[in-house]
């Protein structure tokens, strides 16, 4: 932006000569109609419009195409350089700029929905990337996308390997974060059912953290404690960085907790955890830096282990205990640079994981139930993204992306005549390719009256070994007829094929699961039976999108989002819902009943439905703003918060440095610039959410009485609240997320229904930056770099109530089983050194 702080620069330089157009610039011709002073043409002296492009080949924003004329009109020679200006225009009289784009910027041109700079970031009060992501979850939810899905995460505009590679990059060395919708993504191979993260960090930053965390229940049990420390040093292109954690939590027993029992059992809960124990480690590792040709190389590594211990009741006074270990290790490596205008990413990784557990089922003899599973993947893909031809509008850009995938699972279960071995692998290889072409831009005579309009067409191919050949195919168009207001309608259809695990997990038993028989409406303790289900089909998605974002107001930061997504999937993969009659009557192979009808075991491994459908509108208001007047000129600077002066003199060094003085008006300028309001609201309401079980039974309408987990249907409408503010070092914020009643609807008469209440879930989080706080620039020594967090999960102990038509709750769904932890206080000290 020209009168502003960004990185760019905006600079002339001759023309190419015709059939000679560079890569990272385009040329206008002058028309003779109206030449610049000082360029005159055959026969007049008038001057000609010029026309500014970017190096992408579009024409500049009409704003800084204005200042540009404004410029080469009082100083040509400034712009142009040391020629003449005659000369820097070429025999054409062209003119040619180019512009280096933004450090760390995404391809292509998709504008992000939001931006948060180094102090916005600085307010939230998080630690690093991960719990920015936790923060920030509405704002990254995706209404086409799986609910389990999460954003794409990229670092400085590129690939990375997965998001554990960059979750542990402290808040304090980003520069800025991007978020950009789904479509982006199919530009960097994945699918557009994510929106986009772009993080970019500082050129220079070093730290050394460590932290430590306790959280516990205010009604008692389930303690934990966490200790992590972390390095991290960037210089440039080169990125070291090294992590531990490790966290311990105690197991939450059912008599820890005011739950009813089976008459007779009054003891019952002592054998019996909510929530396991657990022990958890962490190590990983991430090196980076610049290979010979402009290549970037990135290469980390990741271990991860757990083992929990749970209870499953009792044989006469003997405990049932289920002890599990799991492991996992990653390794991948990213290599990316530029080959001509084109830009091209390899990514390759290894995962592996491994997990062995038994289980005591009541026979002394025959010694713990065992169920072993190994899950291997090896993968190497090729990202290219550049330009085709240049249009009027912008130049044709194509992204193509190719990967191929080994993945082994090998499960065993039982012993003896129990016994069970399956081993599913999987080849994969795949190819996708998204084009964008640009219609209208606001910078050329169509585009000053249409906006900007783009179109985009996408095709991805996959050839499973187990699973035959999958297709998804795409299409959109992007229209912005102003900078305040973006539209995106976007079309999608994909094939998803079940994943190894899925396939072929080891079967587990497991006994005395606590199960309300809607049919007999009676609360029994089952056999519950988990594994893989060898018969999965590959689900069939159709989606159609309509997106829009409004800025309203100039020059503040306020957005609205409207996103309406309809979509439709054809036999989709699902975990085994509970248990109802219309679940019963479609799956009855699935349930076993004694000779009395009681029910005595489920097998709830997952399966396919035969369709899904759903229709949402989800719309959201973000606004932030200082907390008072800042110096003119930086309202949105990008503004870098040092911890002592030291500090900054390494970053900057032979700067000059000035001191406010405390109180004056200038450092309430500087603790205003630094402060920050924060709101948020997002809200999902759903018109439409149903499930076919199979074909030749009732569909179930989850918005009216169906259900498929013992959270009840779908809530027709859900809220999410956030508020925060941030000045001096001190920092609060709350969120509040609430959730409409819902029912289950049982057999015959309203008798069975179970109805489920709506309530909402507060949480409250106050942050203190101790130097700050306690002296400012004098703070003792030990104290900069540190900071207290205070946090209050549920504020209020609020949990799901469940009522049957007499208003009693049944055993199952008392709310401790629904919400085991309720209320619970977090204390965490953080130091950089």
């Amino acid at each position: 932006m020209i009168g502003g702080i960004v990185p760019a620069v905006v600079e002339a330089q001759q023309a190419s000569p015709a059939g000679s157009a560079k890569s990272d610039a385009a040329t206008t011709q002058s028309s003779p109609a109206a030449q610049p002073a000082g360029s005159p043409t055959p026969g007049q002296n008038s001057p000609a419009p010029v026309q500014f492009r970017g190096a992408d080949g579009k024409p500049l924003p009409p704003e800084i195409q204005r200042k540009l004329e404004e410029q080469l009109r009082n100083n040509p020679s400034a712009l142009l350089g040391n020629g003449s200006a005659q000369q820097q225009r070429g025999t054409g009289n062209d003119i040619l700029v180019t512009t280096r784009r933004a450090r760390g910027a995404v391809i292509g041109d998709v504008p992000p929905e939001r931006t948060f700079g180094p102090l916005d970031i600085r307010a939230l009060g998080a630690d690093n990337i991960g719990a920015l992501l936790d923060i920030l979850g509405p704002q990254l939810a995706s209404a086409r996308g799986r609910e389990d899905g999460g954003p794409v995460v990229l670092l400085n505009g590129r690939r990375v390997t997965s998001l554990l590679e960059v979750a542990r990059i402290p808040a304090e060395a980003i520069e800025r974060m991007e978020v950009f919708p789904e479509e982006l993504a199919l530009r960097y191979g994945y699918r557009a059912d994510q929106k986009v993260l772009n993080v970019v960090t500082l050129e220079r930053f070093r730290s050394r953290i460590g932290q430590l965390g306790l959280l516990a229940p205010t009604e008692g049990g389930r303690e934990s404690g966490t200790g992590k420390v972390d390095y991290l040093a960037i210089r440039g292109d080169t990125r070291l960085s090294l992590g531990a954690t490790y966290t311990r939590a105690a197991s939450l027993l059912e008599s820890e907790r005011d739950l009813r029992q089976f008459v007779g059992t009054p003891e019952l809960g002592q054998f019996r955890t909510l929530l396991p124990s657990s022990d958890q480690v962490t190590l990983e590792g991430v090196v980076s830096g610049q290979l010979p040709g402009d290549i970037a190389a990135t290469l980390n590594g990741r271990f991860e282990g757990t083992r929990t211990e749970s209870l499953l009741g009792a044989i006469g006074t003997r405990s049932l205990r289920r002890h599990s270990d799991r492991g996992i290790a990653h390794l991948g490596t990213t290599l990316g640079g530029p080959s001509g205008p084109w830009l091209w990413t390899v990514t390759a990784s290894h995962d592996r994981s491994t997990s062995n557990t038994r289980t005591d089922l009541g026979d002394g003899a025959a010694g713990r139930e065992p169920a072993r599973s190994t899950d291997a993947r090896t993968m190497a893909d090729l990202l290219l993204n550049g330009p085709i031809v240049q249009l009027p509008a912008g130049p044709l850009s194509a992204s193509a992306h190719a990967a191929v995938e080994v993945s082994t699972f090998d499960s065993r279960w039982g012993r003896g005549a129990t016994a069970g071995h399956v081993s599913p692998s999987r080849q994969r290889g795949a190819a996708q390719l998204d084009l964008d072409l640009p219609i209208f831009h606001r910078g050329d005579k169509h585009g000053a009256v249409l906006g900007t309009l783009s179109a985009n067409v996408n095709l991805a191919l996959e050839q499973l070994s187990d699973a035959g050949r999958l297709r998804s195919f795409g299409y959109g168009l992007r229209w912005s007829p102003s900078s305040a207001v973006g539209v995106i309608l976007s079309v999608a259809d994909d094939q998803t094929a079940p994943t190894l695990e899925q396939l072929g997990a080891p079967l587990l038993v497991t006994p005395n699961v606590r199960t309300f028989d809607l049919v007999r409406q009676e609360v029994v303790d089952t056999t519950r039976i988990f594994g893989g289900n060898a018969a999965l089909r590959a689900e069939d998605r159709h989606l159609v999108k309509l997106g829009v974002t409004l800025r309203p107001i100039p020059r503040t930061d306020l957005t609205l989002s409207i996103d309406y997504v309809a979509s439709r999937i054809d036999s989709p993969i699902a975990a085994f819902p509970i248990l109802t009659p219309q679940i019963e009557d479609a799956f009855p192979g699935r349930f076993t009943r004694r000779g009395d009808g009681v029910l005595s075991a489920i097998d709830g491994r997952p399966l396919n439905f035969a369709d899904a459908r759903q229709k949402q509108l989800r719309w959201g208001v973000n606004f932030v703003r200082p907390l008072g007047p800042v110096p003119p000129g930086l309202q949105n600077g990008n503004v870098r918060v040092f911890g002592s002066e030291a500090e900054a003199r390494r970053a900057f060094p032979g700067a000059v440095f000035t001191q406010a003085d405390p109180g004056s008006a200038a450092a309430r300028s500087i603790g205003n610039l630094s402060s920050r309001l924060f709101l948020s609201v997002y809200h999902n309401w759903y018109f439409e959410d149903s499930i076919l079980p199979r074909a030749g039974v009732a569909r179930l309408d989850l918005l009216d009485g169906g259900a498929v987990d013992v959270r009840g249907g779908r809530r027709r409408h859900e809220v999410e609240f956030q508020a925060g503010a941030f000045k001096r070092g001190l920092g609060a914020r709350m969120t509040v997320n609430w959730q409409s009643g819902t029912e289950i609807r049982g057999w015959g008469s309203a008798q069975g229904d179970l109805h489920f209440g709506g309530y909402a879930v507060v949480n409250l989080t106050v942050f203190a930056n101790l130097a700050e706080r306690l002296g400012g620039v004098h703070a003792p020594k030990w104290l900069k770099g540190a900071r207290a967090t205070l946090g209050i999960t549920n504020l209020f102990n609020t949990r799901p109530s469940v009522r049957d038509q007499a208003g009693n709750t049944p055993l199952s769904y008392q709310p401790a089983y629904l919400d085991p932890l309720g209320r619970m206080v977090s204390f965490t000290l953080r130091k950089s050194f």
